[in-house]
């Protein structure tokens, strides 16, 4: 059905996928599991043609993924993305109705076909009763329901889920599953999913694929993949796995720690230096400081939303008064961070006449690993007449530099 031959991938020069072979057969129900930064929804997305593998082939129906018409393959794969965020209050109906888009004509003409499988859908999902709401006015777990229904009026051989559940409560989590158990065994729908909850695949999924750090560490049934073994050590953590007495499926309990980390971000021995301001930062050194990362930031000016959180999570800063220059001295003690750090990263912040010396900084350290958050065009932030583009462009030339959007693919850079 679907088969990955020796994939690599890679974020700029950062690789995050390495030597991917999975064969996933016709109604099989696959789930993709993998500690923060495992390469989880990267994978996903290069099933998906999201992203392109540096090298390796994807087959389905023994056809190169890249040979596949736009049209073709949405009638093969159909995707539920993590980020169900609808920006226009269509309908559900209309929504669910978009899902046959690929099998209309040019000008969208809708067939008495197209409304028999939408009103399909709505009946396998339970969302016929939402048919004339608006989108946004669903909860969570109605809205998921939704997008699943979308995906089911293409008609695809094959459903990729990423993180189905992640926002969810655990009723609806628990409706998923069994939404997507039924779709599987009742309709032979081929399903893979990314999630991060090792129960819930455990006690559903045909097959477990666990990843760490860009490569498949195991790969079997529950039983087999679900060890405290491995678990222990991709997970660097206890936990007690039993047998769930319904199931007969191994079920994953965390053992508690007998102490809690101090306020503050020193678990992992990687040091990261953050340059940010204007609460770019913020979220950055919020999640890395929770899994452990020593950070540093600056320069950053007092009062600056950056700034009192890396206060509050007492990460070494560098920083001068509001309205002031950074002076020499300022220059040089961020430049002293930035040495000690085994990574730079660069927020996706503006850059203006006063905070340029920071990104000259990164400049400087060519034998730094930088990281370049690149979540909208460059010249949108550049407020220095182009010099802080021409360094940009610099920086990310090299071979030590990588260009990310969030925290999962800075930490797949990371563990790799």
């Amino acid at each position: 059905m679907l088969e990955i031959d020796n994939l690599d991938f890679s974020y700029g020069n950062f690789k995050v996928l390495k030597k991917i072979n999975i064969d996933v057969e016709k109604k099989s129900f696959i789930g993709i599991i993998g500690p923060n930064g495992s390469g989880k929804s990267t994978l996903l997305k290069n099933i998906s043609r999201i992203l392109e593998p540096e090298s390796g082939v994807i087959y389905i129906d023994s056809q190169m993924l890249n040979e596949y018409k736009s049209k073709d393959l949405a009638r093969k794969l159909a995707v539920v993305p993590q980020d169900t965020t609808i920006n226009f209050d269509f309908s559900v109906y209309d929504l669910i109705m978009m899902g046959r888009n690929p099998y209309q004509d040019r000008w969208g003409r809708v067939k008495e076909e197209d409304i028999e499988i939408v009103e399909e859908a709505m009946d396998l999902t339970d969302t016929t009763k939402f048919r004339d709401k608006n989108i946004n006015e669903l909860s969570g777990g109605e809205k998921q329901r939704v997008i699943i229904a979308r995906a089911l009026a293409q008609k695809p051989e094959v459903l990729l889920l990423d993180e189905p559940t992640s926002s969810l409560d655990i009723n609806y989590q628990g409706e998923i599953f069994d939404l997507l158990s039924y779709l599987n065994r009742e309709l032979s729908l081929t399903i893979i999913t990314v999630s991060h909850d090792l129960n819930l695949t455990g006690q559903y999924c045909d097959k477990l694929i666990l990843l760490h750090r860009g490569q498949i560490y195991a790969t079997g049934s529950a039983e087999e993949v679900l060890t405290e073994e491995v678990i222990s050590d991709v997970y660097q953590t206890k936990v007690i796995v039993k047998e769930n007495p319904l199931t007969d499926r191994p079920y994953v309990t965390l053992i508690p720690q007998s102490y809690k980390i101090s306020a503050g971000c020193d678990d992992r021995d990687e040091k990261i230096h953050i340059v940010c301001g204007g609460g770019t930062g913020k979220k950055l050194m919020e999640k890395l400081c929770n899994l452990g990362f020593d950070l540093s930031t600056g320069v950053l000016n007092q009062g600056d939303s950056d700034w009192e959180t890396a206060r509050k999570l007492n990460i070494d800063t560098v920083e001068i008064p509001p309205f002031v220059s950074i002076s020499e001295e300022k220059i040089q003690e961020n430049r002293e961070l930035m040495k000690k750090a085994d990574y730079i990263l660069v927020a996706d912040t503006p850059f203006g006449h006063g905070n340029l010396s920071n990104l000259k900084l990164v400049s400087e350290l060519e034998d730094k690993k930088i990281i370049l958050q690149d979540r909208r065009d460059f010249s949108e932030r550049d407020y220095t007449g182009g010099n802080a583009k021409e360094l940009w462009n610099e920086i990310i030339s090299r071979d030590k530099s990588g260009l990310v959007n969030g925290v999962e693919e800075i930490l797949e850079i990371i563990n790799q």
